[in-house]
């Protein structure tokens, strides 16, 4: 979150967020006592995170208020330092995090508000504070690509179990935003369309053929919206794996893709198991997404080929190949591009092997272009 404005913050997060905490305040001790017993269940004393204070939300909105997001974001970091010098597992930080914020969120919905504005800013608080504290566990200002010779190995794996914990987290609040997009958005745009079409039936009198020019427009910006969530929802995924399938949902991001670019996208399908596990369905459908999206911005390709297959029941093998210009992949990796980068660190929390092939355009060959292969082992390998 280091790229959030002090505006945003306040417009989106302090603000709306200490008005849904001031809405807590008067039952911050019974939610307290039950957050203990919740967590007491899961193994984890609440003494840990707050000693015996307590949880006083009053308290909390007022700190807010006054806070700016550069102080937040150094309380709540060194929040998390602090729990990790105490040797508390992350998974117990993020679990007991997200008891809280459960108990929270049924606290609001019984007040059977017309409005979801509370749980939608506690909701934005509570992914922001998780991030940040996963920050602060982590220390990523100093992380390295390679542990430093002595580095105990449990600071390796706090950073892998970091590292997943943070995609997890952007997954799910995606796939929250993509469902929400389906069922309420896209719905609505529906029925909106299908009303502006029945006024439009009922104006084909001549006193009112003014005006149907006007629907007419009305009726096309719709349509446009609809097909505008829909691209944004298979963007989110992967919430249209519920109602597609991981496969039909690549079918159709590929099949769209190339309507949307004019760039040729040919999808070939070999064998795969039944039964892949949901992290490694995400990931192939963002590295797809990734890699895709770079040849749109650099590769001023004309075609791509994409292949999907599984070895020996064992290894999951995407490959993407493009006819663009290319790239010199040691100057491009030497600089740490962005993009590349993200692609490399998801396929390595999985631990998965990314491959990049590229013959910049201009060179002494007839083959130009990139392949991008993606080797991603599955769940019990040998």
């Amino acid at each position: 979150m280091p790229g959030l404005s002090q505006r945003r913050f306040h417009d989106t997060i302090q603000r709306p967020s200490a008005e849904a905490l001031a809405l807590l305040a008067p039952f911050s001790k019974e939610i307290f006592a039950r957050w203990k017993r919740e967590v007491r269940s899961l193994g984890i004393d609440s003494q840990d995170f707050l000693g015996q204070s307590g949880l006083d939300f009053k308290q909390f909105s007022e700190a807010l208020r006054n806070s700016s997001f550069p102080i937040f974001r150094k309380q709540i970091q060194g929040f998390g330092h602090a729990l990790a010098q105490c040797d508390i597992r992350l998974d117990d930080v993020t679990g007991a995090l997200n008891q809280l914020f459960e108990i929270c969120v049924s606290y609001l919905a019984a007040r059977e508000m017309e409005e979801r504005a509370p749980i939608l800013a506690l909701s934005r608080l509570h992914t922001l504070m998780v991030l940040l504290i996963v920050a602060g566990y982590t220390d990523q200002k100093s992380v390295q690509k390679e542990p430093l010779q002595g580095t105990p190995p449990i600071a390796g794996g706090r950073r892998h179990d970091a590292s997943v914990y943070v995609t997890k987290v952007y997954e799910e609040e995606r796939k929250r935003l993509s469902r929400d997009l389906h069922d309420e958005v896209g719905h609505d745009l529906v029925l909106i369309k299908l009303y502006l079409e029945m006024i439009a039936l009922d104006t084909n009198k001549k006193e009112f053929q003014g005006i149907r020019p006007r629907l007419k427009e009305a009726i096309a910006l719709v349509s446009h919206a609809i097909d505008s969530v829909r691209r944004l929802v298979l963007d989110l995924g992967p919430a249209v794996f519920d109602d597609l399938g991981f496969l039909p949902a690549v079918r159709t991001y590929t099949s769209q893709f190339s309507a949307r670019t004019k760039i040729s996208v040919q999808l070939r399908e070999g064998y795969l198991p039944e039964n892949i596990p949901m992290s490694h369905q995400v990931a192939l459908y963002r590295l797809l997404q990734g890699a895709l999206s770079n040849v749109l911005k650099h590769a001023s390709a004309h075609s791509v080929k994409v292949s999907l297959k599984c070895m020996k029941d064992s290894v999951l093998i995407l490959v993407i190949q493009d006819d663009g210009v290319g790239f010199d992949t040691t100057a491009i990796l030497g600089k740490g591009s962005f993009g590349l980068t993200a692609m490399r660190e998801r396929v390595e929390v999985l631990g998965g092997r990314i491959h990049i092939q590229s013959m910049p355009a201009g060179a002494m060959s007839k083959i130009r272009g990139t392949r991008i292969e993606i080797d991603l082992p599955l769940p019990g390998a040998a």
